[in-house]
Order: C-alpha cells, then sequence, then structure tokens
C-alpha cells in the first residue's frame, strides 16, 4: 500500500501545528517579560527600603519626629516612577530609639492573575518588603573609637 503526501496537507499539518504552539510560545513570552518586570521591581523596592531608612539614621536628626520625616519623604521619592508590575503601592516608616524600619506593601499586577486564581488556591499576590538601619548616637561611636584607639596604641 502507498501513501501519497501532497503539499496541500503538509501545509495543513504546519498550519494545525502552529495554531496549538503559537498561544503556548505566546503565554510563555508574556510570562518571561513579568518575570523580568517584577524582578527589577522588587530590586528597586528592597534597595529604596534600605536607603530610606538609612536617611533616617543620620546624626543630625535630634528627634524621632525628625528622623521619621526624612525616612518618609525618602521612601516616598525613591519609587516614585520607577515600578512596572506593582499596583496599590503604600509604605510605613516606624523610627524607635535604636533603628529606623521602612516597609513597603504592593500587590503584584500579574497577568492572568484572576484566571490562575480559579485553578490555584490561597494564591496570594502581595508583597512586603521591610529594611531596618540603626540609628547613629554619634557620642557613643566617638567614646567606642576612643576606647579602641587607646587599646591599639
Amino acid at each position: 500500500m502507498r501513501f501519497f503526501v501532497n503539499r496541500r496537507s503538509e501545509a495543513a499539518y504546519f498550519t494545525v501545528e502552529a495554531a496549538l504552539l503559537l498561544p503556548v510560545v505566546m503565554l510563555f513570552t508574556v510570562m518571561m517579560i513579568f518575570l523580568a518586570f517584577y524582578s527589577y521591581d522588587r530590586c528597586v523596592m528592597e534597595h529604596s527600603a534600605y536607603e530610606a531608612a538609612l536617611r533616617g539614621t543620620s546624626s543630625h536628626f535630634r528627634t524621632a519626629g525628625e528622623a521619621e520625616s526624612a525616612a518618609r519623604t525618602a521612601a516616598a521619592r525613591l519609587v516614585e516612577g520607577k515600578l512596572f508590575a506593582m499596583r496599590d503601592f503604600s509604605y510605613d516608616v516606624t523610627v524607635d530609639a535604636g533603628s529606623v524600619t521602612v516597609t513597603y506593601h504592593c500587590t503584584v499586577n500579574m497577568p492572568f492573575v484572576t484566571w490562575l486564581g480559579e485553578y490555584v488556591s490561597g494564591i496570594d499576590m502581595t508583597l512586603d518588603i521591610s529594611r531596618r538601619a540603626r540609628r547613629l548616637r554619634p557620642a557613643r561611636t566617638i567614646r567606642d573609637c576612643r576606647i579602641l584607639n587607646g587599646l591599639i596604641f
């Protein structure tokens, strides 16, 4: 028994295969682009949270209110206009006697999340990033340096 394959049926096979593969390739491409945006946003938020906490630890701030105000201003400005894959963005600044803590809260704006939520139960698309820096106490630092200097020399 001999089978003949003509060019018309080969083109039909290619069309069917392309119709099946193209959506998968497109979904994969979109998800990889989203992953790049997510990674960038997470990196920016982690760095910004730590930098904002550091800005509130300066030794020239006498009160916790001044330190909190400086950290809040920095926390808002450092991420302004830089995030791509996040929404419902907010931040908290906490200052105590020894440290400044900056926490960013947001929701990840993932494509197809409503569709994914139907199949995966308990999916949490929130992201909380918190960074802490110790407040500087110049008098204590100078005393510690004098003690170390006396031990060395």
